[in-house]
């Protein structure tokens, strides 16, 4: 039996692997709709004029991309742990003009200042991490007072008949298309058991709590596929352990 908490903590190797085939693998494995998320995670985020926004987990920056494009925040930043995948994000920024300040860098140690951002973002990246409480406590870390932590996450969609058809395109088909178009069955083969793997709505909002974050009620997206889960800071921020 595949170990969950080595699967995690190979992902920026994993990533790195499949990085140029990414983009086309997640429009195709989602037959597009993989966009109109993103969309509605940057307009769920009511960025306000000259906000700093950070997504974490960025990827080939899709997320931070949308907020360049669609919003007027006065800085746009990524950090995600794979070089291959920072490496592409870097060439479609500057193919887009997009002044995006790309970081290497763990979720769960984020190289940033306390109180740094207003916005922070998660996308399809928070069941990725080692330790998923963590994550949310270091994101809500670099949150300003009065900022939003956003998580845009897959969750399975209900029960019976659809929820069948969802765990055998997830656990026979994605791994097949995965493996055909980027070469590698191991990355897609770890994607469906992460996603199969993943915690609870109720779980979401535990960490969101627990981490001095308000709760909104989750959105519901393509029918409960895909969720986004957010959380507002309130009082003073937290500093992080050891710091001075």
């Amino acid at each position: 039996m595949t170990d969950p908490l080595a699967d995690r903590r190979r992902t920026p190797e994993m990533f790195s692997g499949i990085a140029r085939r990414y983009d086309l693998l997640n429009h195709l494995l989602s037959a597009n709709v993989d966009r109109r998320w993103r969309r509605a995670l940057v307009r769920e985020a009511r960025v306000r004029p000259g906000e700093r926004v950070l997504d974490v987990a960025t990827g080939t920056a899709d997320v931070a991309l949308e907020f360049a494009r669609r919003t007027s925040a006065g800085v746009v930043a990524g950090v995600d742990p794979s070089p291959g995948m920072l490496e592409v994000a870097r060439a479609k920024c500057a193919r887009a003009g997009a002044a995006i300040e790309l970081i290497e860098g763990d979720a769960l140690a984020l190289p940033l200042p306390d109180a740094s951002f207003d916005v922070v973002t998660i996308a399809f990246g928070l069941r990725n991490l080692p330790d998923y409480a963590a994550g949310v406590r270091e994101m809500a870390r670099v949150l300003r007072p009065g900022g939003r932590l956003l998580v845009l996450e897959f969750f399975p969609p209900g029960g019976g008949l659809r929820l069948a058809g969802y765990r055998f395109y997830l656990r026979r088909v994605l791994p097949a298309l995965g493996r055909i178009v980027s070469g590698s069955s191991e990355a897609y083969g770890y994607l469906a058991r992460s996603i199969d793997r993943f915690v609870s709505h109720a779980d979401v909002e535990a960490m969101l709590r627990a981490a001095a974050l308000a709760p909104r009620a989750p959105r519901r997206l393509s029918g409960g596929i895909a969720w986004i889960h957010a959380g507002e800071r309130h009082g003073t921020v937290r500093a992080k352990a050891g710091a001075s």
